[in-house]
C-alpha cells in the first residue's frame, strides 16, 4: 500500500468514528420510521430486483472486484441508508438540522457506496483496490439517486419528497393512493443510477 493510500485509509476511518460518535449522541431514528419508508410495495418491486442484479452480475462482467460481498453489500447498505442520509443533507442545507447530522449523513453515505467496499477489498486481496478512486466518483451518486427515490411520496395527490416534511423522518400517513406516479417519477433516477453501475464495466456472458 502506498503512503497516500494508508493515509486515506486512516483518515476515512477516522471520520467514520467522528461520524459514529456525533450519531449516538445527536441523531434519534426509529427503527420503525426505517422499516416504514422502506417496505412499500412499489420501493420493494423498485429496489428487490436491483439488489439481487447488483449481487450476481459482477461474474459477468471484467470487474475483478465486483462479487456477490461488494455487490451486494453496497446494495443493502444503499437501500437501508440512503433514504435518510440524503434527506438528513438536504435538511441541514435547509437548516433544518444542525450541521453533525450533515457529517453523519455524509459518512453512512460515503461508507456505503465506497468504502465498505475499499474495505472488503483490502481484507480479500491483502492490498488496497486500484479501482478505487473510481468507485469512489462513480457509486456516490447511483446512492444519492437511490435517496432521492425512497424518498418519494405523494402528498395531496401531488408529488413531493418526504424530507421537505416538518415532520420527516416519520412516515407519511398510508393512504389509498395509486403507486404508479411514484414508479413513473422514480425511472429517471434508476436511469441515472443503472448507468453508473453498468456503463463503467464490460460485460461477457
Amino acid at each position: 500500500m502506498t503512503p497516500f493510500l494508508m493515509r486515506y485509509l486512516v483518515a476515512w476511518i477516522a471520520f467514520c468514528v467522528v461520524a459514529a460518535a456525533l450519531a449516538v449522541k445527536g441523531v434519534r431514528l426509529r427503527g420503525a420510521d426505517a422499516l416504514a419508508f422502506l417496505r412499500a410495495p412499489w420501493k420493494v418491486a423498485v429496489f428487490a430486483p436491483a439488489i439481487v442484479f447488483t449481487t450476481f452480475a459482477g461474474r459477468f462482467t471484467d470487474d475483478e472486484t465486483w462479487d456477490v460481498v461488494s455487490g451486494g453489500g453496497m446494495s443493502v447498505l444503499t437501500v437501508l441508508t440512503a433514504w435518510w442520509s440524503v434527506g438528513a443533507a438536504v435538511q441541514v442545507w435547509r437548516r433544518v438540522r444542525p450541521p453533525s447530522h450533515l457529517v453523519v449523513a455524509i459518512a453512512v453515505g460515503l461508507f456505503s457506496s465506497s468504502w465498505f467496499y475499499d474495505g472488503y477489498l483490502l481484507l480479500r486481496d491483502g492490498v488496497y483496490t486500484h479501482r478505487w478512486l473510481g468507485n469512489l466518483m462513480l457509486s456516490p451518486t447511483i446512492y444519492i439517486c437511490a435517496g432521492l427515490v425512497t424518498n418519494l411520496e405523494l402528498r395531496d395527490g401531488k408529488l413531493a419528497f418526504a424530507f421537505t416534511r416538518s415532520d420527516w423522518p416519520r412516515p407519511a400517513p398510508t393512504t389509498a393512493t395509486p403507486t404508479w406516479p411514484l414508479l413513473l417519477a422514480s425511472i429517471p433516477m434508476v436511469v441515472v443510477a443503472a448507468y453508473f453501475l453498468v456503463g463503467f464495466v464490460g460485460w461477457h456472458l
